[in-house]
């Protein structure tokens, strides 16, 4: 039996070798039938397939922006609400502006004066204001040629009759006081007062007709000159015009009235919020009644008819492969049913730090758009070279 077992043992390797031969030999004779063709074949260039780099990246709109207020105030219209159209210059937002639009209107009535000032030194002499010139020319003189005159019989019969009159009433009141002067407080009584009032006026009539007995001072005539030429330097001037100097200062005022109702109109102007483009309101961050800041974003506006793709993890290695204008598909997790196509609009300049790794964010121009799309869907977009459109970019 052992014998039995050991020959069949034997036959089994017998077989095997065989096979092994067999087989060898068949691969054997195959490449040399290959070598010969390939010696018989004339060489041709290796050609290697354009490259793509495949990216994450987001659906976002073509423009947004958060907006917020220029100067600080008191939040008293907010005209929009989450998902509201508008159209660019809409007002979103307005503060209180009691103080800014009183500040416009002093700034337009000092501009008007300004302007008036300026009109008047230009304009030329109206025949009105020549004859207000010379009138005061000719009641200086009258006055002059009064005082030169001196008094007249008239004025010296008027004067007489005055001091008489003041001496008679002095006299009375003389007596009245006479009659009371005994008392202690004499000095307090109307007596005292009444007298005292009779002198003065008394000692005024002998001094006017004291006056219009000598004639003319001379301090009254050099007065009475004086006035005679004011009068007519005023008319001189008046005729001879406005210096330019004068006018030029005059015009500075008119610039810088303006500049300060610029100013004014600006202040007022950043008291409204409008929108800078046309678009979507994504958020309203401010309510009605509530204080605001510069800078602090109050609204997000956004174009959401127009959508773009922004990758999100383009690395340092892959970047170098991609320029503007290259081909791009995409495809996105919410809608497996569409392929979109797009070229290469912008590569960000400078990479970002994440994680460890740096990025750069690219973005996609789509050529067509799809009315399914939202804000921050995941994409996956695959970049291919394409030496016709990075020309035409």
């Amino acid at each position: 039996m052992k014998k039995i077992v050991l020959l069949l043992v034997l036959a089994s390797f017998a077989l095997a070798g065989f096979i092994v031969v067999r087989d060898q030999f068949r691969q054997d004779t195959q490449a040399g039938a290959t070598n010969q063709v390939e010696a018989a074949a004339p060489l041709l260039p290796v050609v290697k397939a354009a490259e793509s780099v495949i990216v994450e990246a987001r659906v976002v709109p073509r423009r947004e922006a958060g907006l917020s207020m220029s100067t600080n105030g008191l939040v008293t219209q907010v005209l929009v609400a989450n998902g509201d159209r508008v159209a660019a210059g809409d007002v979103l937002i307005q503060l209180s502006n009691a103080r800014q639009r009183a500040a416009v209107a002093q700034a337009e009535a000092n501009l008007r004066n300004a302007e008036l000032r300026v009109a008047e030194l230009q304009a030329p002499a109206r025949a009105e204001e020549i004859a207000r010139y010379q009138a005061s020319i000719a009641l200086a003189q009258a006055g002059l040629q009064k005082v030169l005159d001196g008094a007249s019989n008239g004025d010296v019969v008027a004067a007489r009759s005055r001091l008489a009159t003041a001496d008679a009433a002095r006299r009375e009141a003389q007596a009245a006081y006479d009659k009371v002067s005994w008392r202690n407080d004499i000095g307090a009584l109307p007596q005292a007062s009444a007298l005292e009032r009779a002198t003065n006026d008394y000692v005024a009539a002998e001094a006017q007709l004291n006056d219009l007995l000598v004639g003319p001072r001379r301090a009254d005539v050099v007065r009475a000159r004086a006035e005679v030429t004011s009068a007519q330097a005023e008319l001189d001037l008046f005729l001879a015009g406005t210096k330019s100097e004068t006018i030029a200062a005059a015009e500075a005022n008119v610039a810088a009235a303006q500049a300060a109702l610029m100013d004014a109109q600006a202040a007022l102007a950043e008291t409204t919020l409008r929108a800078p483009f046309a678009g979507t309101i994504a958020a309203v961050n401010v309510e009605l009644g509530e204080s605001v800041s510069p800078g602090v974003a109050v609204i997000h506006l956004a174009d959401v008819d127009t959508w773009r793709i922004e990758t999100a993890d383009l690395n340092e290695l892959s970047v170098v492969d991609v320029q503007v204008g290259d081909r791009v598909e995409i495809t996105f997790d919410a809608l497996p049913d569409i392929t979109l196509t797009g070229r290469v609009q912008y590569i960000q300049p400078i990479g970002q730090n994440v994680q460890g790794d740096i990025t750069y964010t690219v973005l996609v121009e789509l050529a067509e758009q799809e009315a399914r799309l939202r804000w921050n869907m995941t994409a996956q977009t695959t970049i291919t070279a394409d030496p016709a459109g990075r020309a035409a970019a």
